[in-house]
């Protein structure tokens, strides 16, 4: 059986450009590749991706939404595309009860790389058109950090700082170090380092870091709902059941059972 990367470079995808790129998806989409699975793809250039998902997927609708208008050879009759902006609604919701009337099982967002349009896109998807169980992909999310992209804007020294200052590994592991010496622990620091562990971190906000910061805050609704903790109610579960972030993707698993509706 071919991997993703082998297949892939048979196609007019960008995303055969990195075998590791393509590895993370590999990880996520392996236990699905024998089952029927419904994609829908946000962004597909020319539509090779999509010819890489029909012949990684055994079975199931292969659906590429763009801009433009885009042309794919696809004699079994499984990849279908749409033309259009990936904010309208309208037309996301025509594509679901045209191609997967019991939603989609993946969503990968490889479109404009924007904060507020992929924040438009998934909260609307998410919720509404991706299965429980499914897996929504948001790819490139690293442009927020980048000066030349329209609402990117670089990390700056504060970000940096929240990694380690030295091989020893600055503020963070020097703290846990005097905290493990014995008892007493936050009294035996004093006030002033224990400040360390209440202030507030350096942060960054631009774009597609942004949004990936409210899936973060999603996540951690039971806790910013929790009577006595967060302080906001009412209380309410995740939406998301668990995410995993790598250096060009964030992969959200939707949960198994059906949670409180969220939306932005």
């Amino acid at each position: 059986m071919r991997t993703l990367a082998e297949i892939a470079a048979t196609y007019d995808t960008d995303k055969a450009s990195s075998p590791g790129y393509l590895g993370d998806f590999e990880e996520v989409f392996g236990q699905r590749r024998s089952q029927p699975t419904a994609i829908l793809e946000l962004g597909i250039f020319r539509g090779g991706s999509l010819q890489m998902w029909r012949d990684y997927f055994a079975d199931g609708p292969v659906i590429g939404l763009d801009l433009n208008s885009v042309n794919v050879t696809d004699p079994g009759g499984r990849i279908k595309t749409y033309a259009g902006s990936q904010v309208d609604l309208e037309l996301l919701d025509r594509i679901r009860a045209e191609c997967a009337p019991d939603g989609f099982d993946i969503i990968i967002d490889d479109c404009s790389h924007l904060g507020n349009l992929t924040s438009a896109s998934f909260w609307h998807l998410f919720p509404n058109h991706l299965r429980p169980g499914g897996v929504y992909v948001v790819e490139d999310w690293g442009t927020g950090y980048w000066d030349s992209w329209s609402d990117g804007h670089h990390a700056g020294t504060d970000v940096m700082r929240t990694g380690p200052r030295s091989e020893s590994g600055g503020i963070a592991v020097g703290l846990a170090r005097r905290l493990s010496r014995g008892p007493g622990l936050i009294g035996k620091i004093g006030r002033r380092s224990s400040r360390v562990l209440t202030r507030r971190l350096p942060s960054h906000d631009y774009g597609m870091v942004g949004f990936v910061k409210q899936l973060v805050d999603e996540c951690a609704m039971p806790d910013i709902t929790a009577p006595g903790r967060g302080g906001l109610q009412p209380y309410r579960p995740s939406s998301i059941d668990k995410m995993r972030i790598t250096t060009g993707h964030v992969f959200v698993f939707k949960p198994v059972a059906p949670s409180a509706p969220a939306g932005r």
